[in-house]
Parts: structure tokens; C-alpha cells; sequence
């Protein structure tokens, strides 16, 4: 209040005018800045025959006051979007399959809606990202769910993508009418790091039916890697299949419909 007075009666010139900008009385005026000569040590005002005029400690006092009064808006401003979403630092983990999906839908959307704010994006396997939400170091991630989640975190399931066995196009695979896991033996496969939630799941499956893990040729942290050597070798993987997917490998990849893999999983 008393920076905001002094202020006032500098910008004026006048005490008068100052007080009719504020709502107060002169007195109240004069009383506000009072203080700050006694803080100083020195006259901030002087009388003119028009009304008052800074000193020159009083001109630097109104200097510094503005520049103070500048930045406070300016925090208070950035303060204000930050509290809304629009500034500040997001940190977010997106599943490996996911990535490409993610940035045409999520990650274009949130760069519009939020042109101040600072995004950072890890690309991973849903086991790496639970470990990162759970340290604090992401704030949180769009990924597969497994059925039962890890301990600290909390899930909102967002939609549900399928699950099949996945090929290139011509596959010998692709020639048969109605495949079954029997016709999956003579082929090896492709498959993400074994602590996977969706490998572990085919593995189960698949030993179930007698088929052991020597199925597992190549395997890979990058799903871009396994998808790319399945275009163009016998191997297979269990994969997502969903209208953008199906769209960025379309004449290079094909589903087999595989009741006993067939499965859905839940993106949350």
C-alpha cells in the first residue's frame, strides 16, 4: 500500500490526485508514504508551486517500484497459467506400441491447448513406465495396463485396443483358412523384454498349448524394431492391432485371427 501511494502521487504529481485515484484522503495518502521516507532516511517528495515532485532518490525509489510492480504481474500472470495448464513442465510416458498414436491425438492437442508449457516425452515398455510414474520421474503415462497394477499407482482406464498375432503380408501364415496355435510351431517369434505384461500373457498361452519359449528368436526394446524385422522375415509377435496402426504398416503387416491370443487390452 505505501509503494502503491508513493506511486500514484509521483505519477500525478500530486497528493490530490493521487488520493482521488486510490479512494483515499490526502492525509491517508501522505500517512502511506510517511514510512518509506523514514525507511530511506530522506525526503522522497518535494513541493512545487503544481503540487510535489520525486527527489531524486525519490525518481530511483519509483524506478525500482515500477520494475517490482512489472514482475509481480508478471509472476502472478505466469502463476495464474500454470495453475491452469497452460505453462510449466509436463513429463509423460507413452507405451512403445502407442507412441505414433499418441502424438497425432494426444500430443497435438495438448501443444495447442498449451502453447507455454514444456513437454517431455519417454517412449518405453509399460513395465519401465510404471517404475518411472511410481520414482516421481514422470508425471504420468498412457500405456497398457496390466491386471493387477503396481503398489502407489492409480489407473483411469482411457479405451481398449486388440491383441492379436501379427505377421508380414504373404506370410505363409496368411494362406491358411483358419489358423490355430499348432500352425504358430514351426515359426519363431518377436517379442518385447520378458517382464511385458503382453509377454507374459502370450507365454503362458502359448505353453498352455505345449509350445515352450525357444519360440523367441528376437527380442527387443524398441517395438519399432520387432515390428520392422517381422515385415520382413517369418517371424511373428503378438501386437496391438487398431485403425492407426493397421493404417502405418498397412501392406506390410497382417493379423491372424487366433482365438486363443486373441485378447484385448485395457489403455489407461
Amino acid at each position: 500500500a505505501d509503494l502503491l501511494a508513493f506511486e500514484a502521487a509521483a505519477r500525478h504529481s500530486s497528493v490530490s490526485r493521487a488520493a482521488e485515484e486510490l479512494h483515499l484522503t490526502q492525509r491517508a495518502v501522505t500517512r502511506q508514504i510517511r514510512p518509506l521516507d523514514h525507511q530511506l532516511g530522506t525526503a522522497l517528495f518535494v513541493r512545487t508551486s503544481r503540487g510535489v515532485e520525486p527527489t531524486p532518490i525519490g525518481e530511483v525509489l519509483r524506478k525500482h517500484s515500477e520494475h517490482a510492480r512489472i514482475a509481480m504481474q508478471d509472476a502472478e500472470h505466469e502463476i495464474a497459467q500454470m495453475t491452469a495448464g497452460l505453462r510449466g513442465r509436463v513429463r509423460i510416458g507413452v507405451g512403445s506400441t502407442l507412441a505414433r498414436h499418441i502424438s497425432q491425438r494426444l500430443l497435438s492437442r495438448l501443444i495447442h491447448d498449451r502453447p507455454g508449457a514444456r513437454i517431455q516425452v519417454q517412449v518405453a515398455f509399460s513395465a519401465e513406465l510404471f517404475e518411472l510414474v511410481e520414482a516421481g520421474a514422470l508425471d504420468f503415462a498412457v500405456t497398457g495396463l496390466p491386471d493387477v497394477l503396481p503398489a502407489n499407482l492409480l489407473a483411469r482406464p482411457l479405451t481398449q485396443i486388440e491383441m492379436c498375432v501379427v505377421v508380414r503380408s504373404g506370410h505363409p501364415l496368411t494362406k491358411i483358412a483358419a489358423p490355430g496355435i499348432s500352425d504358430l510351431l514351426p515359426y519363431r517369434s518377436a517379442a518385447p523384454r520378458q517382464d511385458v505384461h503382453a509377454r507374459r500373457v502370450a507365454e503362458q498361452i502359448l505353453a498352455s498349448h505345449g509350445s515352450d519359449l525357444h519360440h523367441v528368436m528376437l527380442e527387443s526394446n524398441s517395438w519399432e524394431t520387432i515390428l520392422e524385422t517381422v515385415s520382413t522375415t517369418d517371424l511373428f509377435t503378438l501386437a496391438p492391432w487398431y485403425h492407426d496402426f493397421e493404417q502405418q504398416w498397412a501392406g506390410r503387416l497382417q493379423r491372424i485371427d487366433i482365438p486363443e491370443l486373441a485378447r484385448q487390452q485395457i489403455i489407461g
